[in-house]
C-alpha cells in the first residue's frame, strides 16, 4: 500500500513528522510517497532549502519515496497546484492521500460539496466583484449562501485540503483521503513559541536558529545552518530589466490580469526596497504577485499551463527513495525520469515542463552547481 503526502517541507518540522507518524500508526506496513515542491514553493518564493536537502531530510524521517512537483505548478494558484499534485497521485496509483486539516473532516467534506455544486455561481459572483481577491470573494459568497459557514474553514491547511478533495472528485479518483488534524500553532504563525510546528515561524526567525535548534528536527537544523537559500534580491533586477529594457509583455503569462504591469512598474519606480509590501492590495495578495513575477521571469505561458494540466501526466521526476522501496508500485501509467539526459525521451511539452526546473535552479545557483545538481543520481537511503 502507498500513502501519498503533498508537501513543500519549507522546511521540515515536527508537525510534518507527526503526520508521518500518524500514517505509520494507522498503516504500519504502508509506504509513504511525498509529492513535493522542489526549489520554488506556492508562496511564490524560493524554498529555504533546495530539493536535494529536502529529499534527504524526508527520507531520513520516514518518507519512502520523493517525487517532485514541477516548478511551474508550485507557482500556480492553490487550485492548479493541488489539481496537478492529485493528478500525479492518481496517475501513479496511490491508495490514500494524507493531508493536514484544522477543523473536523465532515465539515470540510460538506463544504467541498457546496463549492463543487456552486462553481458557476461563484464565478458569476467573482465577475461582479472584480476589485476583491478570489479568496475573499469565495468567503463572501459562502457567508451569504452556505448554512454551515465558519471562518475556521478558511485556514490555510483547510483551503488546500478542500482543493485536494475537489480534485479527487473531478478526476473520479479511487484514491481515498487520510486527513490528519494539525497540532499546535497556526500554519502561517511567525511566533517563535510555535516554531516546532510552523514552517513560517522557522523562516521568520532563522537568525535565531541556535536558540531554537532543539525545537526542530536535528537534520533540518544542520542543513539550515549551512545551506539555507536567502531571498534572491537579483529577481527584482531581472524584473526591472524585463519591464523597462526588454519591455516584455505580460499578457500571456500565467496569473496575469490586465493592468498588473502598471502596478509592478510603479512599485519598482517608487520604492525598490519595499517593493513586495507596496504591490499587495485588496485584490492581489503578495503571494499571488510573487508567483506572477517568477512566472514572468521564467516565461511561463498560460496556454502552456492549460495544455499540461488538462493532458494525461506523461512523466514524473524521482528525487529519491529508500532502497527497499519497490518503484514498480508507482510506475503505473507514466514514465519515471531522474537525470537530465532522460529529457530526450519526453514529448516537447514535457521537455519544456522539466526545463523550467533547470531555469529555476539557474536563478539560484551558478551554472556549475546547476549542472552538478541535474546530473546527480537519484538519492537512495
Amino acid at each position: 500500500m502507498n500513502v501519498a503526502i503533498v508537501c513543500e517541507y519549507n522546511p521540515f518540522h515536527f508537525g510534518h513528522l507527526h503526520q508521518i507518524e500518524q500514517i505509520k500508526k494507522r498503516f504500519p506496513e504502508a509506504n509513504i510517497v511525498a509529492i513535493m515542491s522542489g526549489n520554488v514553493v506556492q508562496r511564490g518564493e524560493f524554498s529555504i532549502l533546495d530539493k536535494l536537502y529536502k529529499t534527504k531530510i524526508a527520507l531520513e524521517y520516514g518518507i519512502d519515496c520523493v517525487i517532485e512537483i514541477p516548478s511551474v505548478f508550485s507557482l500556480q494558484s492553490a487550485e492548479n497546484f493541488s489539481y496537478y499534485a492529485i493528478k500525479i497521485i492518481d496517475t501513479i496509483g496511490c491508495d490514500y492521500v494524507s493531508f493536514g486539516i484544522e477543523t473536523e473532516i465532515e465539515d470540510l467534506i460538506s463544504y467541498k460539496d457546496f463549492l463543487l455544486e456552486n462553481e458557476a455561481n461563484i464565478k458569476q459572483f467573482i465577475a461582479k466583484n472584480k476589485n476583491t481577491s478570489y479568496n475573499k470573494n469565495v468567503m463572501e459568497f459562502s457567508k451569504q449562501s452556505y448554512s454551515g459557514y465558519s471562518d475556521e474553514i478558511f485556514k490555510s491547511n483547510n483551503i488546500l485540503a478542500l482543493e485536494y478533495m475537489k480534485s479527487l472528485d473531478k478526476l473520479q479518483s479511487k484514491c481515498k483521503i487520510l486527513p490528519i488534524k494539525r497540532i499546535n500553532s497556526e500554519y502561517n504563525s511567525s511566533s517563535i513559541e510555535g516554531i516546532s510546528y510552523s514552517a513560517s515561524s522557522i523562516r521568520t526567525n532563522l537568525k535565531l536558529l541556535e536558540e531554537f535548534k532543539d525545537k526542530i528536527p536535528s537534520l533540518t537544523y544542520e542543513y539550515l545552518k549551512h545551506n539555507s537559500i536567502q531571498s534572491n534580491k537579483k529577481l527584482l533586477d531581472i524584473l526591472s530589466y524585463k519591464l523597462f529594457v526588454e519591455k516584455a509583455e505580460l499578457d500571456d503569462v500565467t496569473g496575469y490580469e490586465k493592468g498588473l504591469e502598471n502596478l509592478l512598474s510603479k512599485a519598482l519606480n517608487e520604492n525598490y526596497d519595499d517593493f513586495f509590501e507596496n504591490i499587495k492590495n485588496k485584490k492581489y495578495t503578495q503571494n499571488r504577485l510573487k508567483r506572477l513575477i517568477l512566472n514572468y521571469i521564467l516565461g511561463v505561458d498560460k496556454n502552456f499551463i492549460d495544455d499540461i494540466v488538462n493532458a494525461d501526466i506523461e512523466a514524473v521526476r524521482l528525487l529519491g527513495f529508500k532502497k527497499n522501496f519497490d518503484l514498480s508500485t508507482i510506475n503505473k501509467n507514466c514514465k519515471i525520469y531522474s537525470l537530465n539526459r532522460d529529457l530526450s525521451k519526453l514529448s516537447d511539452n514535457y521537455k519544456e515542463l522539466f526545463e523550467y526546473d533547470i531555469k529555476v535552479s539557474r536563478l539560484i545557483y551558478s551554472t556549475k552547481k546547476v549542472n552538478d545538481f541535474y546530473d546527480f543520481p537519484v538519492i537512495k537511503k
